[in-house]
């Protein structure tokens, strides 16, 4: 199997070509393939693949085109993991990762002719633009990197082949460059200086003020340092390096316990001149630069450069740039009597010492954009790594640095490190208490390290004994101490945090506090009780600091031990009351906008009553379903941490309407388990309030939920008393919701279908279409469910059709669609499957849109029969491996059971 992706998409399985022609699945082989060998969660994926443009449900719309391209590539191709897909190939066979590794294995190697080898081969490989038709933001960042990394590779070709006797020659493809990239810098110096190498230095002068008045004209700048180098030498004759200069050796030792990061470091292999290594105290930013500065030591013959800039120094302010630069002049050779008086001047200097060297610049713990650009080389052939808790956003944007972040290691990384340090005998004798530790330490290098040092110093001190000092979730950080102040969790953490504002300090405690692992930029801004402009602005800057971590998805997240100090910070800082409020918004923010949502998803439902929403809270509302479902799914784990909250807090009424709000929705994507817990939590506050209305809404989800979670015999036992409270109140809407709910639990439980009919009818006595138009063809659709199991499909189509019509009266589009759908299942048992087929197509689309994940797998089960029928096997065998993503991804073994069966009959 091989795949092309460095001009027009190709796979090839064997010696023939795949049929991917629609441009989404182009985009998911695409999206897979650059990630090869990894797995990809769903979210990314769809983000990659459609953009701001996303389905209803992306889940569900990329279920269909996984399995598209695994009847496309083999079966066994991509496959599902634990929240995303993999694809698996030989890395040698995608032309996108041999050329990656070519150009690492040139950046590695300190010989001429061998690059340039390396080179040729991997531009050889392309044939055009990369990908072309696929256009969302992320395809378009992926092109740009990709064709700016070939460029680069030209680049670094051109300047090989200057240093030969035959400079001529690349004057046409340098021409050609320079006509495609108008105002690169670097194209036009190697053209001027090929130029000039081919006896026509006057040509070359014409371009460097060709250059110099389009970059007037076009962007209102003067000639950078290489374009005025390259001038320079022209105009002298190209006097070539200088001779006799030391060769400095400045880097500190590597960290001798490094591991992991293997990814990280191919990064720091590519092309990027300067490298931008950013994240929290703590991850490891210096121990990477250094770890892979030793082992390219011989990349850079003309010597290594580094610099502590002290941009978190916990007593002392930031270096300054003139300190840094002198420092470097005197590594250099430059005598201090030649150092000249002017900063300018030194700076001018400095990058003249450099011009056309070989030089690794490690520039440590920047403070910021503004302390790293003045220290940037101006030439090309040097490397520059820099490191910083900020994001150094201006230096990607202006100088074309290649951001590189640091996460935390993983479970496996993180042992191995305290291996290092402890030996792997100490290790194994207290397995179960490392993978603790482990875990408590969550992948950050520095807690580990303490760990290890205080393990290392105390060899007599159990390792259990320092797991239940970090298992105290008050004491953690307190076990995260050496009792130096580099070697502590809260200083480190406090070092990022004394550069902050006032209110970035305040939001940074109030998240740590907020429920849920991550939060949205709206929620934020109700925790905060601030505009959402100027929230963005405060968490932008606690991005910037790398106290969280903007996720692809654009949501904010802490690492466990930051969120754990940032709590701290708040019960030290916040009053009580501040904290309190600040609770009381996002809760109810999350609250509000539930309301809106539901009612796009159930706008024929009965919507409860809430308060107005409080001062600060700005809840968010819905263009229609699609936008409704979209933000549940989101936010999801943050609805059931909000919920908890209000448990915990006992809000009783904010946790029963929290959960109502999200019943709908969990129904829909098949979440059985959690909507039963949160049902019976919604349950509990209603008692505890006394109040009745409340009560009969929770009763009849908590049945609901049980009947779905496979406990019938709980909804029989709880559902004749709500009835009787049903009753007394007067209430017949509620009543009829509670015998619809009883007519489900006869059928599951017992497949009684006259108990279930009997209950249908009792309804129809008590409510009338207009009362409640979603419950009304819900019934019509059981009765004809009732009579279709007694094989009297008469009587079925007619309730069946009576309920179609009643939903298209009231515009219930989902209840249209299930009644058509059910239907289709009249069809497909009398064996008339292009009946059934063209019932149940439109039924599962509609559902699809609207979300309802768990009706439309049952769908798809039945379409997949009828296709079979109908002799359309890939069809079938297409649906029913949609249906068995989703039941095995929902762990619904029952019916994933149901499908394989049917899928081992059509191979079969």
């Amino acid at each position: 199997m091989r795949f092309r992706l460095l001009g027009e998409l190709e796979a090839r399985v064997g010696e023939h070509p795949a049929e991917i022609r629609r441009p989404r699945l182009r985009g998911l082989l695409v999206a897979l393939l650059t990630d090869l060998n990894k797995v990809v969660p769903a979210d990314v994926l769809a983000e990659r693949i459609w953009g701001e443009q996303l389905p209803v449900n992306p889940r569900n719309a990329l279920y269909s085109y996984v399995s598209r391209l695994r009847t496309a590539l083999g079966e066994t191709t991509v496959v599902q993991r634990s929240g995303g897909y993999l694809l698996t190939a030989d890395p040698g066979a995608v032309d996108l990762h041999v050329f990656l590794r070519l150009l690492g294995e040139a950046a590695a190697t300190g010989d001429d002719r061998e690059k340039a080898v390396l080179l040729d081969r991997a531009l050889a490989l392309w044939a055009g633009e990369p990908f072309p038709g696929l256009d969302t933001p992320w395809f378009a960042t992926l092109r740009g990197s990709l064709e700016s990394r070939r460029l680069g590779a030209q680049l670094d070709l051109a300047e090989i082949r200057l240093r030969g006797d035959r400079a001529g020659e690349l004057v046409p493809e340098l021409t050609a460059l320079a006509e495609a990239h108008p105002l690169d810098e670097r194209v036009r110096s190697r053209l001027m200086l090929a130029l000039a190498g081919a006896g026509r230095a006057r040509d070359a002068l014409r371009e460097f003020d060709r250059m110099r008045r389009l970059l007037a004209e076009e962007l209102g700048t003067d000639p950078g340092a290489e374009l005025r180098q390259a001038h320079e030498r022209i105009l002298h004759g190209d006097p070539g390096p200088r001779t006799g200069t030391p060769v400095p050796q400045q880097l500190p030792a590597a960290p001798a316990s490094f591991v992991g990061r293997a990814d990280l470091l191919a990064e720091l292999d590519g092309a990027a001149v300067t490298s931008a290594i950013g994240g929290a105290g703590g991850i490891g930013k210096t121990s990477l630069a250094l770890h892979w500065a030793a082992g390219k030591l011989a990349a850079f013959p003309d010597g290594q450069l580094y610099v502590n800039l002290r941009g978190f120094d916990p007593v002392a302010e930031p270096l300054p740039v003139s300190v840094a630069v002198r420092g470097f002049l005197h590594a250099l050779g430059v005598d201090g009597s030649a150092v000249p008086p002017d900063p300018d001047a030194q700076l001018a200097l400095y990058r003249s010492l450099l011009a056309g060297k070989r030089m690794l610049v490690v520039l440590d713990n920047a403070a910021g954009t503004g302390q790293v650009v003045p220290l940037l080389p101006g030439s090309p052939t040097c490397r520059v790594l820099v490191t910083s808790r900020h994001r150094l956003g201006g230096l990607v944007a202006t100088h074309g640095a290649r951001p590189i972040s640091l996460d935390v290691l993983s479970a496996r990384e993180a042992r191995e490190l305290l291996e290092r340090h402890l030996g792997p005998g100490r290790l194994a004798a207290e397995t179960a208490t490392v993978d603790e530790l482990v875990r408590l330490c969550a992948g950050l290098p520095l807690a580990l390290g303490i760990v290890a040092a205080r393990a290392v110093t105390s060899p007599e001190l159990p390792l259990a004994l320092l797991a239940e000092e970090l298992r105290d979730h008050g004491a953690r950080l307190d076990g995260l101490d050496t009792g130096e102040a580099g070697l502590s969790l809260r200083t480190v953490f406090s070092w990022s945090l004394r550069h902050l504002a006032t209110e970035a300090s305040a939001l940074f405690g109030l998240l740590a506090l907020a429920p849920g692992p991550d939060i949205g930029l709206p929620a934020a801004a109700a925790l905060a009780g601030v505009p959402l402009t100027e929230t963005r602005k405060v968490l932008r800057a606690l991005e910037n600091a790398h106290l969280v971590t903007r996720t692809p998805s654009g949501r904010y997240r802490m690492h466990d031990l930051v969120r754990l100090y940032a709590s701290e910070e708040a019960e030290r800082t916040l009053p009580e009351s501040a904290r309190e409020d600040a609770l009381r918004r996002v809760a109810d923010f999350y609250l509000q906008t539930s309301w809106h949502a539901n009612h796009e998803l159930e706008p024929l439902g009965s919507p409860i009553g809430i308060a107005s929403p409080r001062p600060g809270v700005e809840p968010l509302r819905f263009a229609g379903h699609v936008e409704a479902l979209r933000w549940f799914t989101e936010e999801h784990v943050c609805l059931t941490a909000s919920t908890e909250l209000a448990r915990d807090r006992e809000w009783h009424t904010e946790v029963w309407q929290q959960v109502w709000l999200l019943n709908e929705f969990r129904s829909r994507q098949g979440l059985l388990s959690e909507r039963e817990a949160a049902a019976r939590l919604a349950l509990a506050a209603a008692e505890r309030l006394g109040d009745v209305p409340a009560q009969l809404i929770a009763h009849r989800i908590f049945a609901s939920a049980s009947i779905f979670a496979g406990h019938a015999e709980t909804a029989l036992e709880t559902l004749p008393a709500a009835l009787v409270l049903a009753e007394r109140s007067g209430d017949r809407l509620q009543e009829a919701h509670l015998r619809y709910v009883l007519a489900g639990a006869w059928e599951y439980h017992s497949a009684d279908y006259r108990a279930e009919l009997a209950q249908c009818e009792r309804i129809l006595g008590l409510i009338e279409p207009a009362d409640d138009p979603r419950l009304y063809v819900k019934t019509l659709d059981m009765m004809g469910f009732c009579h279709f199991q007694w094989d009297d499909r008469p009587s079925a189509r007619k309730w069946l059709s009576r309920a179609v019509a009643v939903a298209r009266e009231h515009h219930d589009i989902a209840g249209e669609a299930h009644a058509v759908g059910n239907l289709g299942t009249v069809a497909q048992r009398s064996g008339e499957w292009a009946t059934a087929i063209e019932l149940l197509e439109p039924c599962v689309e509609v559902l699809r849109e609207i979300g309802n994940i768990r009706r439309e797998a049952s769908f798809l089960t039945a379409l997949g029969d009828c296709y079979r029928g109908a002799g359309r096997t890939d069809d079938a065998r297409r649906v029913l491996h949609q249906a068995l993503d989703f039941y095995r991804s929902s762990h619904d073994d029952s019916h994933a059971g149901e499908v394989e069966t049917a899928l081992l009959a059509l191979d079969g």
